[in-house]
């Protein structure tokens, strides 16, 4: 039987020679050489002084990236990721190239290796890939792997930033800061340079700063201290002011939120506390006076096709209580496929299954003005519903009927949003588009394995073809999303008719020089005809505008 070599061992050498020039009590390990029981291969050094050497290596696991968050899971049996709930059973597994610290003291990486062994998980904590402890040969040796993607750290921020922004970073923060002293630990110092910036999303990277205490005992006034460092960085990203002082520029929801956390006589001591509060203030920031929706429509059989398989639903109401408005609606669009009396019968009973299906909660929330409770479940119980009715009336005609399904259900200022298949929503802002969604398509499963670019997959032959659909199964398996609507902001909805033949930076020149979201529906759909027209083009646009209380 074969066996692999020991680690830092080349198969079928009998000694590792250190490398010339280096001083031979801790040399680098050679190209080849393997670590942690033969589970990382060195593909080069990087770095090399008398205490830490640096490699680049290979792993041997394979893992699965998530096409929605990018977050990476090597255990084969999880189907959804724990992050963001996204399907991970078409993802195709890869394996990973990492950096592997290398330290002459054994303990060099002990708190990152606690970390792990106590399975501590976050999305707001960078945790490293791996840490042990080996000896390849002479003196043992600590490794901590790490990703090697590049960080961006705070400390290359501009300030002060948009208050929205720190409070959304800040919320990530603090609940990351809770799960390290939910399991005994905390952060010996709280700096910029301890938090990297990825986007909207901020993550602390300072893992060698964590010290652990007893769980039975936990160390209340460190972590007090961490929650008031946090505190007193957020005050500094929203303001520019390095010491609190009552600021009258920011908004009345954050200046009391920080008066909580860092006045005379502080509320806010504890992670969770903090992170509630963020999120109050944040949702404060963000809720309009009032809120009316704009909508505009339209649905086109395009320049190829002799039938409309298309179908859309718009279903709008205005509630006023107390002079607060609340809009609610639900929107759909549905591209059926099967030819002539099956795609189009296909979506048309997604989107009045659906419809039936909500009618109930719309109703009473208009009649009450309460918003609906658990949004996302019974969104996707409709989308479960609209599947079952078009499975049982494709098994009844004996066709291979079926349809792509995206739809939203607004409730006040919170879009919940719902897809199976290839039709899309996409989130148009004042400074740029941005898809929602995510094809559940084969060359979008290309893209996100890195076996096309996204220029490559606009114009890929097998680019029509999907692995997700409205009625092939009883219960399809949806995606979903949450957008929070504002003044300004719109959510765009459209069949691959109209994105497949037009470009998102095109669709949003056209929305944003556009008098009304009707118009942009308008010269969307001319735009896809002059690019071709080759499918049915369905297009729904929601806009969320301020409401006038007088």
């Amino acid at each position: 039987m074969k066996r692999s070599p020991e680690p830092g061992r080349l198969a079928g050498d009998s000694d590792v020679v250190p490398l010339t020039g280096t001083s031979p009590t801790f040399a680098p390990l050679p190209k080849d050489a393997l670590l942690g029981n033969g589970r990382y291969r060195v593909v080069e050094v990087r770095h090399s002084d008398e205490r830490q050497n640096l490699y680049l290596v290979e792993d041997s696991w394979v893992v699965r990236v998530c096409p929605r968050c990018s977050e990476k899971n090597a255990d084969p049996v999880v189907r959804f990721c724990p992050f963001c709930g996204a399907d991970l059973v078409t993802v195709t597994p890869l394996s990973l190239r990492l950096l592997a610290r290398e330290n002459v003291a054994a303990e060099a990486f002990a708190a990152e290796a606690r970390l792990l062994q106590a399975n501590v998980q976050h999305p707001a904590l960078l945790l490293p890939h791996d840490a042990f402890v080996e000896a390849p040969y002479g003196p043992p040796r600590a490794y901590l792997v790490e990703p090697t993607s590049p960080l961006s750290r705070a400390t290359s921020l501009a300030v002060p930033q948009e208050v929205e922004q720190v409070l959304e970073w800040g919320e990530h923060l603090a609940r990351g800061l809770a799960c390290l002293h939910q399991n005994g630990a905390t952060l010996r110092r709280i700096a910029l340079d301890d938090i990297a910036i990825d986007g909207r999303r901020a993550r602390w990277i300072c893992m060698d700063e964590v010290e652990f205490s007893s769980p039975d005992e936990p160390n209340a006034l460190q972590q007090a201290a961490n929650v008031t460092g946090l505190s007193r960085l957020l005050f500094y990203l929203a303001t520019g002011q390095m010491n609190y002082t009552p600021d009258a520029s920011l908004p009345a929801p954050v200046g009391d939120l920080f008066a909580r956390a860092l006045g005379d006589r502080p509320s806010l001591t504890d992670a969770p506390a903090l992170a509630e509060g963020l999120e109050e203030a944040l949702r404060a920031l963000r809720r309009p006076p009032g809120l009316a929706l704009l909508v505009g429509w339209r649905t086109d059989l395009g320049q190829k096709r002799s039938v409309n398989e298309d179908s859309l639903l718009v279903l709008t109401f205005a509630v006023a209580f107390h002079s607060l408005s609340m809009p609610l609606g639900l929107f759909a669009v549905a591209d059926g496929m099967g030819g002539h009396e099956a795609g189009d019968v296909a979506s048309q009973h997604a989107v009045s299954a659906l419809a039936r299906r909500l009618a109930d909660d719309l109703l009473a929330a208009m009649l009450t003005g309460a918003p609906i409770a658990d949004a996302g479940p019974r969104l996707l119980a409709a989308v479960h519903a609209a599947s079952q009715a078009v499975y049982e009336r494709r098994s009844a005609a004996g066709s291979d009927m079926g349809t792509t399904l995206v739809a939203m259900l607004v409730c006040g200022e919170q879009a919940t949003i719902a897809n199976v298949g290839d039709s899309r929503a996409y989130l148009l802002t004042s400074q740029s588009i941005s898809r929602i969604t995510t094809d559940h398509s084969l060359v979008e499963r290309m893209v996100a394995i890195g076996q096309i670019t996204r220029e490559e997959a606009a114009n890929h032959p097998q680019r029509s073809v999907i692995y997700r659909t409205v009625g092939n199964e009883p219960q399809a398996d949806a995606d979903l999303y949450q957008v929070t609507l504002s003044p300004g902001v719109a959510v765009l909805l459209c069949s691959d008719g109209l994105s497949g033949m037009v470009s998102d930076d095109a669709l949003w020149q056209i929305w944003r020089t556009s008098a009304s979201p009707q118009e942009a529906c308008d010269r969307m759909i001319e735009a896809a005809n002059s690019a071709g027209g080759n499918d049915n083009i369905t297009v729904v646009i929601v806009q969320a505008v301020a409401h006038d209380r007088h």
